[in-house]
């Protein structure tokens, strides 16, 4: 009998890849970077071509409202839109023509069109090569300007949801909200916090340049380590050694705030993915009483691997949900207490653009009431004269300043410290005029973070 042998699928391409992931996001509810990861994972894929997939699901999902601008003015069929995956594939092209420059016109008119032909929407390639030479050939389309409508015209050139656009401009303007969005569609570089258990700064620094990797001391904290040329972390052997993680130089100020002790019994309540409990095992010397909580026990799983290759040995892990009156730990139970609370994170859209197509007003307000429930509870473990670290990744007030100031006003024996007062050689322009840590991405270069400091009296 002849036996026949499976013939072998040829590798997916770069773009095909792009545009089915584009499609996986929009029909479910994961994020952009593990649908990434899962088609990484798949098989053996050149560098080029991984980068190329970020650089054009990130870039599709950072200027999506400017991109359907464009797209639509052109379309020509009022009323009539092609079906979603076509429409996705119009985006595609459109970010290859409008911001790729170095990817010939007619190349990214033909990749585009192929990817539609190849595939069951066949049928429409005519009209993505129409839509697309008209783009190729005109450039981009009209829009409000800033003296005619200056809140659209953010909306559309800096491709963010109105609602957004309006919070931001009530609290800083128009103009400082221009810059801070502006500010968030530019890719940021990939940030280092040295391991202090394994080396030092200068000694990782040294490693990096030894290795051909292009790298710089950060601005904001001291162990901070910019590598520009975006080498994926996995490839640099100190990370995968451990004397080095992933964290934004802005993110690295955090932690230190708590001023935490090995004498100290401190909890991280919302630890995953573990960045700041590694930074807190850091400041202890591994030799704290760190207890790690996170809701998601595959969050918890993912915060052991990253603290196994840090060595970080001083902490407890465990599943568990602080919110809720059941929690497994008495009154009093913690000196120190980091609460990193769910939020909109629309301070690292740099990062994870996507996530501004996921939010609205009334998320905005449901993850408040969640915040505000979480500090009640965490406040509640802390004991006589601990202090407790609120901190976000958003850039509303809704969840910073009024949350505090809110639960503040509430609440008996707390109070707010200032953290100017505590940290006096931190520069003045990192905080707001409450003390509170206030981090922009336009005014500092790192992601948006904001941390308040509470103290229960004793």
């Amino acid at each position: 009998m002849k036996r026949t042998v499976a013939k072998q699928q040829p590798p997916e391409g770069a773009r095909v890849a792009a545009w089915r992931i584009l499609q996986e996001w929009h029909e479910g509810e994961e994020a952009l970077e593990a649908l990434r990861d899962r088609c990484f994972s798949r098989g053996k894929m050149p560098r080029r071509d991984r980068a190329l997939i970020t650089e054009l699901t990130q870039g599709v999902m950072r200027h999506r409202l400017f991109l359907e601008h464009n797209v639509s003015f052109h379309l020509h069929r009022p009323g009539s839109a092609p079906p979603e995956p076509v429409f996705l594939a119009l985006l595609l092209g459109a970010y290859q023509l409008l911001f790729l420059h170095r990817i010939p016109a007619h190349a990214a008119v033909k990749e585009t069109v192929d990817l539609v032909k190849g595939s069951r929407y066949r049928g429409f390639a005519p009209l993505v090569n129409a839509v697309l030479r008209r783009m190729a050939d005109a450039g981009t389309c009209p829009m409000p300007t800033m003296d005619e409508d200056a809140v659209s015209h953010i909306v559309l050139s800096t491709s963010n949801p109105r609602w957004l656009v309006e919070s931001l401009v009530s609290q800083l303007g128009v103009r400082e909200t221009h810059q801070l969005l502006q500010a968030l569609n530019r890719t940021p570089p990939l940030a280092l916090r040295t391991n202090t258990l394994k080396t030092t700064r200068d000694d990782l620094l040294g490693e990096l340049q030894s290795l051909g990797v292009s790298a710089e001391p950060g601005r904001l904290s001291p162990l901070s380590v910019i590598v520009e040329d975006r080498t994926p972390p996995l490839e640099l052997v100190p990370f995968r050694e451990g004397r080095c993680t992933v964290q934004d130089d802005g993110a690295q100020i955090i932690a230190p705030l708590l001023s935490p002790s090995p004498a100290h019994r401190i909890l991280d309540a919302c630890a995953a993915p573990g960045g700041k409990t590694g930074h807190l095992a850091q400041l202890t010397s591994n030799s704290g009483f760190i207890v790690a909580a996170d809701l998601s026990l595959p969050r918890v799983r993912m915060t052991q691997d990253s603290l196994s290759r840090l060595a970080v040995t001083c902490v407890r892990l465990l599943a568990a949900d602080l919110s809720s009156e059941g929690d497994p730990f008495l009154g009093g139970s913690f000196d120190r207490i980091l609460l990193d609370v769910p939020c909109s994170g629309t301070g690292v859209l740099r990062r994870h653009p996507e996530g501004k197509w996921r939010k609205d007003p009334g998320t905005v307000g449901q993850l408040a009431a969640i915040q505000a429930g979480l500090l009640r509870s965490a406040v509640r473990l802390l004991a006589p004269g601990g202090r407790l670290l609120y901190t976000t990744c958003s850039l509303l007030r809704e969840e910073n300043e009024d949350d505090v100031e809110g639960f503040v006003h509430g609440a008996r024996g707390v109070e707010r410290l200032d953290l100017r007062r505590l940290f006096p050689a931190m520069p003045a322009s990192l905080f707001n005029p409450s003390g509170d840590l206030r981090l922009w991405p336009h005014r500092h270069g790192c992601d948006g973070f904001f941390a308040a400091l509470l103290e229960k009296i004793p």
